[in-house]
């Protein structure tokens, strides 16, 4: 895999030396209806600006798509939790926790000490 990789870019590397070293010529190009003349060179970097917009947002899709999918198991695991958790009333709040520093005060009373 990562020979044929490599085999891919060397080969887009001499394609891009080649559109820049023999590109200089004009091209006649027909638009949506109207004529644009540009170089071969111009031509291949427009289309490879475009391939990185199309690629760059193929990535930010696959992000999102992951994100909403995380975010769906999410909310599925948080209802399955729901059915299975005692009866508790929806809007009910959980009992109050108290802290380690509460359950260590004990009062303060010496022995030596007389009222």
């Amino acid at each position: 895999m990562v020979a044929v990789a490599l085999i891919v870019l060397l080969l887009a590397l001499l394609l891009t030396i080649g559109v820049i070293a023999g590109g200089g010529e004009s091209l006649s190009l027909d638009l949506l209806g109207s004529d644009v003349t540009t170089s071969g060179s111009a031509l291949y970097f427009a289309g490879l600006v475009t391939g990185l917009a199309t690629l760059a947002a193929l990535w930010l899709l696959r992000i999102g798509l992951r994100k909403g999918w995380r975010q769906h198991k999410r909310i599925k695991d948080l209802e399955r939790r729901a059915e299975h958790a005692p009866d508790r009333k929806p809007d009910s709040t959980p009992p109050a926790e108290t802290t380690s520093a509460e359950h260590s005060r004990e009062p303060e009373h010496s022995s030596t000490e007389k009222p």
